[in-house]
């Protein structure tokens, strides 16, 4: 498991922030059961455990320290609970019944998690969860399982209209059609610890009475919070592109440019689209280096390749050489023989259709895969 393996000092600091926050849950509900906010859990755990932080980048792991990756959950109540979701996937399941359905929603989730173990150099993967009951918290971590899809079977005289349960002989799972939601019941857990957690009667008053003070090596006035941590420059390219509304990944170019016409190419050349619109955004105008200029970037499982911006009009970005990153992405991430064709379902299977660069500082970059709702959240657009 993951808690016991990290330093004394690393587990009270994590218990203090995590009561501190708990002291303030007066401010959402007037329960004795101390609130704590999802994204809070998932910070405070990367801060004070040293770990990456990938909650945003829709993959199935929330953090990751060293080649372990951590799902992050909290809850009151019931440990059936929500481990993934399908709605980009919709319209493949919607057909289906049954078996027939769960053993693809199990296809789906297994893919899932096989790529982001892959994408991220991870090697083992666990539950960490926050059960709140009242006045304390507990610590509890389980295994974060693969699901054995030789062995599932529906579980008779259970479910409704819209909800299949099934087990696979280790955890027992269920689906929610309309939502195209995936639950499981975590009963396999192993208790960690658990600490008290004082809620204060009015932390409004309390708040109202802060006034400007120094906190370490941030400096709060009223509305004028100023951080010293650095705010790095992000860049967001789709791996598809719209064809009388429907999104495709271009047969000859891009992810496929190894099936381009004229030479003879490699399977693993691919380039990243940088198309003119991107292009010309004026939050991206001066992101990358001129073109042909090499700069070092970082992939999400830590290594570096060299990579630069090519082709007619700075088109598309490469790594040097061309087939370094479809190598790595193609054949080590995605498991992909050679010569095959990558569609836009393919990548709604593996959970990315949009890549995500920051710049540290002219030729020191990195790059994470994600969805395009994150493109249309950093470009501030309903739809693209």
């Amino acid at each position: 498991m993951f808690y016991e393996k990290q330093s004394k000092e690393e587990q009270e600091a994590y218990k203090k922030i995590l009561s501190q926050i708990g002291l303030m849950s007066n401010l959402f509900s007037d329960s004795l059961k101390p609130a704590l906010y999802y994204r809070a859990h998932e910070n405070a755990f990367c801060k004070y455990f040293k770990a990456d932080n990938l909650a945003r980048h829709d993959c199935s792991a929330d953090a990751k320290k060293g080649d372990i990756g951590i799902g992050l959950k909290t809850w009151v109540g019931s440990n059936n609970q929500k481990v993934a979701e399908f709605g980009k996937l919709k319209k493949e399941l919607d057909p289906l019944e049954g078996l027939e359905l769960v053993k693809k929603v199990s296809e789906f989730r297994n893919s899932r998690i096989i790529t982001t173990m892959n994408m991220y150099g991870i090697k083992e993967m666990v539950y960490h969860v926050v059960i709140r009951e009242d006045r304390k918290m507990e610590l509890w971590e389980g295994d974060f399982p693969l699901i054995d899809i030789k062995n599932i079977h529906l579980i008779p005289q259970r479910g409704g209209k819209n909800t299949v349960y099934f087990t696979d002989g280790k955890h027992t799972y269920d689906f929610n059609k309309a939502k195209t939601t995936l639950y499981m019941v975590f009963d396999d857990m192993e208790k960690m610890d658990e600490f008290p957690v004082e809620i204060m009667d009015d932390p409004f008053e309390m708040m109202m009475n802060i006034g400007a003070q120094q906190v370490g090596d941030t400096q709060y006035a009223g509305s004028n919070f100023e951080s010293k941590k650095p705010r790095y420059r992000e860049l967001a390219l789709k791996l598809y592109t719209m064809h009388k509304g429907v999104p495709m990944v271009e047969r000859k170019s891009g992810l496929n440019q190894w099936n381009a016409a004229g030479r003879k190419r490699h399977p693993d050349e691919v380039y990243i689209p940088f198309n003119k619109k991107d292009r010309e955004r004026p939050a991206n105008k001066g992101f990358f280096p001129p073109r042909d200029q090499p700069f070092d970037l970082r992939l999400p499982d830590g290594k570096y390749i060299s990579a630069k911006v090519c082709q007619s009009d700075g088109k598309a970005i490469m790594s040097n050489p061309n087939k370094l990153l479809g190598k790595w992405l193609l054949r080590d991430v995605l498991g992909l023989e050679e010569w095959t064709l990558i569609t836009y379902d393919m990548l709604q299977e593996k959970g990315f259709d949009t890549v995500l660069f920051t710049k540290y500082d002219e030729s020191h970059y990195a790059i994470d895969f994600t969805e395009s709702d994150v493109y249309n959240k950093l470009y501030n657009i309903d739809e693209e």
